[in-house]
C-alpha cells in the first residue's frame, strides 16, 4: 500500500454524471491488480473530509497511468470530478483483495469466463478483462453489461473491446435486450461451458448472479461497491454479513469475495 500525491492528467465526462479520471501514479499503477481500488482525497483541504474509494478501471504499468471511473453522486464526488487537469490528488493504494485469475480456479482450463457488469461496476471488470488478455493461456471471455438506459452503459466500449462476446441489456429497452442483465446471464449459463462468473454492480444484481451461478455449479466472485471510511479495515463502516455469521470488511477482506463467503439474504433484506 502506497500513499502518494499525484497529478490529474485529464477528467473526461463520458456519460451524464460519470467521469473518467486519468492520473499519473507510476508506483500504484505498477502494483495494482484487477479488482483493487484506490482511496482518493484532495490534498491540503479538509473538504471533503473523507477519502473516496474508486475502483481501478485500467492500470498502464508502462506509462504509469491510472484510469478511474467516477460517478458524481454527492457533494464529495462532485468536487472531485470538477478538478481541472494538472490538479493534485492524494491516492492511497492499491487497496483490497484482487480477483483470482481463471488459472487459479478449478473449473476447467478449456471453459469460458463470464463477466457481468452493472452500472459503474463495469470498471473493475474492464481491468480484469484487460489483464486476462495478457495471459499466456487467454480465456474466451463472454461479457454482459446492464444499465437502466443506453446513456448509463458507461465505458461499454472498453469492456466490449476486451471481450470475445459482448451482450447488453437495458431496463427501458433503449439498447440491447429489454430487461435485467441477469436475464442475459441465465441464457449464458444455460449454454454451459462456463468456468467462472465474475460480477460487479448493485448488490441486488450480485445477489442474483451469485444465486444463479450456484445453481449452475459455476464458481462466482463478486466485487462490492460500498461506502467506506478508513479503507484499511479499522472503522467497519463498510462491513457486510458473512455466510455462517459475523462480518466481512469490504475494504480489507474484499472488495472481491467468493460468492460463498457472503450472506446474501442479509444483503437482500437491507
Amino acid at each position: 500500500m502506497l500513499s502518494t500525491e499525484c497529478e490529474l492528467l485529464s477528467n473526461q465526462l463520458v456519460a451524464p454524471d460519470h467521469y473518467v479520471m486519468q492520473i499519473l501514479a507510476p508506483e500504484i499503477a505498477r502494483a495494482s491488480l484487477p479488482g483493487q481500488f484506490v482511496h482518493l482525497r484532495i490534498p491540503r483541504t479538509m473538504d471533503p473530509l473523507l477519502r473516496r474509494p474508486l475502483s481501478v478501471m485500467l492500470a498502464d504499468k508502462v506509462h504509469g497511468h491510472l484510469r478511474l471511473l467516477v460517478r458524481a453522486a454527492g457533494r464529495g464526488t462532485e468536487i472531485i470530478v470538477a478538478l481541472p487537469s494538472g490538479a493534485s490528488v492524494d491516492l492511497l493504494g492499491p487497496l483490497g483483495s484482487p480477483f483470482p485469475m481463471p488459472d487459479e480456479i478449478d473449473g476447467g482450463s478449456d471453459k469460458d469466463v463470464l463477466l457481468v457488469a452493472g452500472g459503474v461496476g463495469v470498471a473493475p471488470l474492464v481491468c480484469l478483462a484487460d489483464a486476462m488478455r495478457s495471459l499466456d493461456d487467454t480465456p474466451y471471455i463472454r461479457s454482459m453489461f446492464g444499465a437502466s438506459t443506453e446513456d448509463m452503459l458507461v465505458c461499454w466500449t472498453e469492456l466490449a473491446a476486451r471481450s470475445d462476446e459482448f451482450s447488453v441489456a437495458t431496463e427501458d429497452g433503449s439498447a440491447g435486450e429489454e430487461g435485467l442483465i441477469t436475464e442475459v446471464l441465465a441464457g449464458q449459463l444455460e449454454r454451459g461451458h462456463a468456468r467462472v462468473v465474475y460480477g460487479c454492480g448493485p448488490a441486488a444484481m450480485m445477489a442474483e448472479v451469485a444465486r444463479m451461478s450456484a445453481e449452475a455449479g459455476v464458481p462466482c466472485y463478486c466485487s462490492f461497491e460500498q461506502r467506506m471510511g478508513c479503507g484499511v479495515g479499522a472503522c467497519l463502516s463498510c462491513a457486510i454479513g458473512a455466510a455462517g455469521g459475523g462480518y466481512l470488511r469490504v475494504c480489507k477482506d474484499g472488495p472481491v469475495f467468493n460468492a460463498e463467503q457472503v450472506d446474501w439474504e442479509a444483503i437482500r433484506d437491507e
